[in-house]
């Protein structure tokens, strides 16, 4: 069936003009023909139609669908929003895009809170040895206390000495109770398995001590002690505690091993008082404990400096220290040759006395590290609920996120399908719309509306021209319906048009039962 659209064309040959109407136009490939008139000009203006080829409508780049369209902007492996499975894949990949950093978080706030765990356990463990350390000091201070009054009482044999001596054996027997803890101990370290064990054999020895010796006490008690500092020693090792905490606790240790040298000295001292002289043993036992006394002193010193300003603040250069050197140097002549109980008392008051400022000092050793200790607990504790929030919260966080990202992508899934939709509807309106324009102007003419480009007039100098119309047309529709009359034309006009487009022949319109076509225009092809 024909159609028809307006068109203008301008003839000029000398000063005729002409409006025709179109119908179907159809370009054409070269024609041979001579008919109509050479030589004339003809001015092509803005308004002309233009088909090309066997009816084909030439639309350029702008005839691809919307789909070839997101082909190439996406690429060719692009997942088709249209489809269920498109949708889905997309989906998949937001929510996986979204639940990386989510994921990293979570993993990441695992990985801090099993970090602060572990520093929590550590912290706690190396209290549980510094108090265990504390514990034992406590102890290993009551029992040099009990030495020296037993040891004094068995020199002297004085039932003077009984009651100090009682006091001292409630001190050990409340150090030991109040311990929350007993190392390990294997049998080859030939010491007490508990501590019932330990207090069984302090009570038996305090039965017999009126039959033993004062070299026997000191050893027995020695012994104690120097099992419970080794524990000490291995509570500082096991600890792995940072660099600055270690120097304290190894200060502390050195620090109470010197005490004890020191409490060792006061006791194998008043030995000189009981007997009014020390065999050669104990007299190079008591040189050697005062010489270790000394020596852990000064080791203490090196690791925590406040241990020297303590002693310069409380000891150094007092009249305790100038009593003491006195008291030493008569002992290192161990020549008094007589029992002396009053001189005895006053040499073990004055080293009690260095003791006391010693425990002082240890008593603020102590409280500094759990001072330290229990501040790094409670900032280990923070850590801990800190992590844990981030981790509940990552937690919380994930589902909530990828169900509203999850409706979010959807809602925006739905518009863009009904936005592909309302795409590919005016996707079709334009290329009807680009059908159109080919139809009512030349090719090149419809390509300048589209681009929006001015159309200036052309001249032809070249032009053949055809018309043509049917003979008795009028006779023959006065006896024909309307209807065949149309398909009458359509058949002669579509055979035409097909004939034409063998030649470089443009149909410019037809008129009832006239047929317009032209050579030469838009397209110039010489003198034919």
């Amino acid at each position: 069936m024909m159609t028809t659209a307006a068109s203008t064309n301008k003839v000029a040959n000398g000063n005729t003009n002409g409006t025709l109407q179109n119908s179907e136009p159809n370009p054409a490939k070269p024609y041979g023909g001579t008919n109509g008139y050479n030589g004339s000009t003809v001015t092509v203006g803005a308004a002309s139609s233009m088909k090309e080829g066997n009816g084909s409508i030439m639309t350029g780049v702008t005839s691809r669908s919307s789909m070839s369209r997101v082909k190439v902007l996406m690429g060719t492996c692009a997942d088709d929003p249209r489809t269920t499975k498109g949708r889905r894949m997309q989906l998949i990949k937001i929510l996986g895009m979204a639940a990386i950093p989510i994921v990293i978080l979570v993993i990441q706030s695992a990985l801090s809170m099993a970090q602060a765990l572990a520093e929590q356990g550590y912290a706690t463990s190396f209290k549980a040895q510094v108090t265990f350390a504390i514990e034992a000091g406590n102890v290993v201070h009551a029992l040099g206390l009990e030495r020296g009054t037993t040891t004094f009482f068995v020199a002297m044999q004085n039932e003077v000495l009984l009651p100090p001596m009682l006091i001292r054996r409630k001190q050990v027997d409340e150090s030991l109770r109040v311990m929350t803890s007993w190392p390990n101990v294997k049998l080859e370290d030939n010491f007490f398995m508990q501590k019932a064990d330990l207090q069984l054999q302090l009570a038996i020895n305090r039965l017999t001590v009126n039959a033993s010796t004062p070299e026997e006490q000191l050893e027995f008690f020695t012994d104690i002690i120097a099992h419970i500092l080794n524990w000490i020693g291995d509570a500082v090792i096991q600890s792995k505690a940072s660099e600055q905490k270690w120097q304290e606790l190894t200060a502390y240790h050195f620090f109470i091993a010197g005490k004890e040298a020191f409490a060792a000295e006061r006791s194998s001292g008043t030995v000189t008082f009981g007997r009014g002289n020390m065999s050669q043993a104990m007299y190079l036992w008591y040189h050697d404990q005062r010489s270790r006394g000394q020596a852990f002193l000064n080791k203490s010193i090196q690791y925590n400096d406040d241990i020297r300003d303590r002693l310069e603040e409380t000891y150094y250069g007092t009249q305790l220290q100038q009593n003491i050197s006195m008291w030493r140097t008569l002992i290192d002549a161990n020549n008094l040759n007589r029992k002396a109980l009053q001189e005895g008392r006053d040499f073990y008051t004055q080293m009690s006395n260095y003791q006391n400022i010693l425990k002082v000092i240890e008593d603020e050793l102590t409280r500094n590290i759990t001072d330290n200790l229990d501040l790094a607990i409670y900032h280990s504790n923070q850590t801990v609920g800190a992590q844990l929030f981030i981790l509940i919260l990552a937690l919380i966080l994930f589902p909530s996120i990828i169900i509203l990202l999850r409706h979010i992508t959807g809602q925006i899934q739905g518009f863009a399908s009904v936005l592909q939709t309302k795409n590919e509807e005016v996707m079709k309106e334009k290329k009807r719309a680009e059908a159109v324009l080919n139809q009512l102007l030349p090719r090149q003419i419809a390509e300048k509306v589209k681009n929006r480009e001015t159309i200036y007039p052309e001249s032809y100098d070249q032009v053949t021209i055809f018309f043509s119309d049917i003979v008795e047309f009028t006779n023959f529709s006065s006896i024909s319906t309307p209807l065949q009359i149309v398909d009458t034309l359509n058949k002669l006009y579509t055979a035409m048009d097909k004939r034409i487009g063998n030649y470089d022949v443009y149909k410019v319109e037809t008129i009832g039962d006239a047929y317009l076509c032209a050579s030469g225009l838009p397209e110039r092809n010489g003198n034919r």
